[in-house]
């Protein structure tokens, strides 16, 4: 049902790009639908909305529709409403997971911040010792842990270096005041670092059908092997590989005078537009996967922080494996920081996956780079053949070219039937009286 839906939608939007008038070959070779899917759907289309039918004096026919089609469409029923409801309800969740992964990192960082100056209060009031004994909270006689090697000055710099930074750049005036350009909202860039923005080429069919659809066109309806193959990725030589191509698009394979093989797709000759030629690329690219769309001002804060969470839990669990520890004067005693140790496992898990998700994606991706290059190079083969082909091939395109067929275009003048006007004022009566007085 919802591939229905998302299709259904396609068509509309074709409709509405092809100025409402359109046949099926145009909405095919629009949104590369199978051709007899497409024909399906605008006829439901064209009763849920009361659109108009226009037939050639050919037999073509071509669909009109009413200029708020999307309108008109989405209100046949209850369902469509709360289909429309499910999806804006499904946008909101998927905003709420998205921010939710940078929550988690600020969320996890201030715990491990909180803790270390836990820590660090600790150190002062029981181990900060200058005795040349050396004795401190980790150690027992000579090499401990002193707290006089960390500087009050130094900590306060580190957590408040944003905002100092903010203060300097803001207030001197020796300076111009350069805004940064905008790097994007950090929690959305927090998702994006762990996940990445998507597959790239998740329309990939749908460009690939598209493309396929408009060479047929573009080529007067009859077409070889190894013009589809550009953008199918098929062998060439492979005829078997056109088979899908004419069930999608209602053809049918031809054997020329020399015996080459061709394929014909009258369905697609049909048209509302005169106009010229569609362009298209040589071939069908496919785009490689990025890390992140984010650029690399947006992730350096997600950088810094993950970073920082890590490094500060891993740092929290060496502070808190020790149950004991040691006093100035030599006792033992428990060690109050390993009570959270199984909070600080917690976190240095989170920090630890924080930064290795990443990275195995990183090292997929790059693998499926690899693969997508592969046949990008291998469909720039196929369209490199067409443009220095050898003379059998030459020889049957040439052929097919002979054998291409008109483009039938469809307007107001050659329509003999419109369901808009009443029976009486149809150009097919006109026709009739034509003929009938012609007949000796």
């Amino acid at each position: 049902m919802a591939t229905q839906t998302r299709e259904r939608q396609q068509i509309i939007k074709a409709i509405n790009d092809l100025k409402l008038k359109v046949t099926p070959s145009d909405v095919a070779a629009k949104t590369g639908l199978p051709i007899l899917h497409v024909t399906s759907e605008l006829n439901r289309i064209a009763t849920d909305t009361n659109a108009h039918l226009q037939v050639s004096d050919q037999g073509d026919i071509a669909y009109k529709f009413n200029p708020n089609i999307e309108a008109a469409y989405m209100a046949q029923g209850f369902r469509r409403i709360m289909d429309r409801i499910g999806s804006k309800t499904l946008s909101i969740l998927f905003f709420l997971v998205r921010i939710s992964f940078g929550i988690m990192l600020i969320v996890s960082l201030i715990v491990v911040s909180v803790l270390i100056v836990f820590f660090f209060i600790i150190i002062s009031q029981r181990g900060g010792s200058n005795d040349s004994h050396g004795d401190g909270l980790f150690g027992g006689h000579g090499g401990g842990f002193h707290f006089s090697f960390f500087d009050y000055l130094i900590l306060r710099d580190l957590m408040y270096w944003g905002t100092a930074s903010a203060y300097r750049s803001r207030y001197r005036l020796d300076e111009p005041t350069v805004r940064r350009p905008d790097q994007g909202n950090f929690l959305f860039n927090v998702f994006s670092f762990l996940f990445g923005d998507g597959n790239p080429n998740q329309n990939l069919e749908e460009r690939k059908w598209a493309m396929v659809a408009k060479v047929i066109q573009n080529s007067g309806g009859v077409v070889t092997a190894e013009q589809l193959a550009p953008y199918t990725g098929a062998d060439p030589n492979d005829e078997d590989a056109v088979l899908p191509v004419l069930t999608r698009f209602d053809g049918r394979p031809e054997v020329t005078d020399r015996g080459n093989i061709v394929y014909a797709f009258p369905s697609l000759t049909v048209t509302t537009l005169d106009s010229e030629l569609s362009s298209l690329p040589s071939y069908l690219n496919e785009w490689k996967w990025k890390f992140s769309n984010v650029d690399d001002g947006g992730l350096v804060p997600v950088y810094i922080l993950g970073g920082l969470n890590f490094f500060g839990s891993f740092f929290l669990l060496f502070t808190a494996m020790n149950p004991y520890v040691y006093t100035e004067m030599g006792r033992q005693m428990t060690n109050p920081m390993h009570g959270f140790l199984p909070l600080i496992i917690v976190l240095l898990t989170y920090g630890a996956l924080f930064l290795v998700v990443p990275a195995v994606r990183y090292l997929i991706q790059t693998n499926l780079n690899v693969k997508i290059e592969n046949r990008n190079e291998k469909r720039a083969r196929n369209a490199a053949l067409l443009q220095a082909p050898p003379d059998q091939l030459l020889q049957k395109l040439a052929e097919a070219q002979t054998m291409k067929m008109d483009r039938r275009i469809l307007t107001d003048d050659n329509a003999i039937y419109d369901t808009r006007k009443d029976d009486m004022d149809q150009k097919y009566k006109d026709d009739l009286e034509k003929r009938f007085d012609a007949t000796p």
